[in-house]
């Protein structure tokens, strides 16, 4: 039978996109009958909400900070810049440099870069029952780059689609490092979620130095075990209780696909990540399972990260003399895809 629309562009059903103002912030969300994506545009585009519309779960972690303004300033100016103020969570876009503070050619970029603390433009480019697409699009301050990205939605579809474009808009070769930083937290996140991966990956970790970790020196092996300082196997594909204390970052590289799952195996909830390895050839997990007790958690910080990393080490400086950055000629883009499914994991 035809379906019946009077009116399409304040429809409360099939695909759908709205902007509107919270707490002085810009947001966006897309939702279709199975999920809703919600972004803070005035905060680095950030997607603060990933939500599987049938059981109501959101995946991604919310910070017990709100979605604040860019423009409301801190106490006093932290050296490592304004990231973990503004944190509130969810998926982040790291953009060109990510992790240490770096120097970029005479210019100072704070922790996880540029991209996801300005605001970004939206454009509306298709918006029907069947599909609704955004354009959105940024350009650095302090770097010659402008990134866009193109959101879409489909009808019946529990996939978020993101075609992806960063353009040298200078006059000479550039350098940079590329990610993308979505951090996993409750309801989702419990002790029964795993990470699924295909082949035989290598996972490397690195303890850090004032964090209960079970590693006490540099590990490696294949993906999911490795040996702790007393010999027992740790799972590394598992997320923990937040009464361990734990602090664990991790790198899994040698992939053999670009694609995770990250599953809930006692909802059967799950999340499916895929992309272009030759742009995002590793993963890097941070896990705190509450660990940190001073700033910024205080003991209050429970997630896990699956985060896709174009460039190690995560250090500016250090990846370029080793000629492990992308490299864009002036005038030059280079574009990719990545897409994210809520699904229904089948033992």
């Amino acid at each position: 039978m035809k379906r019946v629309e009077p009116y399409i562009h304040t429809r409360n059903y099939g695909c759908r996109v709205r902007q509107y103002i919270m707490d002085g912030v810009r947001m966006l969300s897309l939702e279709n009958q199975k999920i809703r994506v919600v972004l803070a545009l005035d905060k680095g585009a950030d997607i603060v909400d990933f939500l599987y519309k049938k059981t109501d779960t959101d995946v991604l972690w919310h910070s017990f900070n709100p979605i604040k303004n860019v423009n409301q300033h801190s106490t006093l100016t932290d050296p490592e810049g304004p990231f973990n103020d503004l944190y509130a969570g969810g998926w982040q876009e790291l953009f060109p440099t990510y992790s240490t503070v770096s120097n970029y050619d005479g210019a100072g970029i704070g922790f996880h870069g540029e991209a996801t603390i300005y605001p970004w433009d939206c454009v509306v480019e298709e918006d029907t029952p069947e599909c609704v697409r955004v354009h959105l699009s940024v350009r650095m301050v302090r770097t010659p780059f402008l990134l866009e990205k193109w959101l879409t939605l489909k009808e019946e579809d529990g996939t978020l689609y993101i075609k992806q474009k960063a353009t040298n808009v200078g006059m000479k070769t550039q350098n940079f490092m590329w990610g993308h930083h979505p951090a996993y937290g409750f309801p989702f996140l419990d002790e029964s979620v795993r990470l699924h991966l295909e082949g035989e990956p290598t996972v490397t970790i690195e303890p850090n130095e004032g964090f209960a970790c079970p590693f006490t020196e540099k590990t490696e092996g294949k993906f999911p075990y490795l040996p702790d300082k007393d010999g027992n196997l740790i799972d590394m594909s598992r997320a923990y209780a937040m009464d361990k204390k734990w602090y664990m970052e991790y790198c899994i590289r040698d992939l053999k696909e670009g694609k995770y799952e990250l599953v809930n195996h006692n909802t059967g909830l799950g999340v499916r990540m895929q992309w272009d390895t030759k742009v995002f050839p590793y993963l890097w997990v941070w896990a705190e399972f509450g660990a940190g007790q001073d700033y910024p958690w205080y003991g209050r910080c429970y997630e896990m990260a699956v985060e896709l990393w174009s460039t190690l080490p995560p250090n500016y400086a250090v990846a370029k003399e080793a000629g492990a950055v992308h490299t864009l000629n002036a005038g030059e883009s280079m574009e990719t895809e990545v897409s994210a499914t809520l699904f229904e994991w089948e033992e």
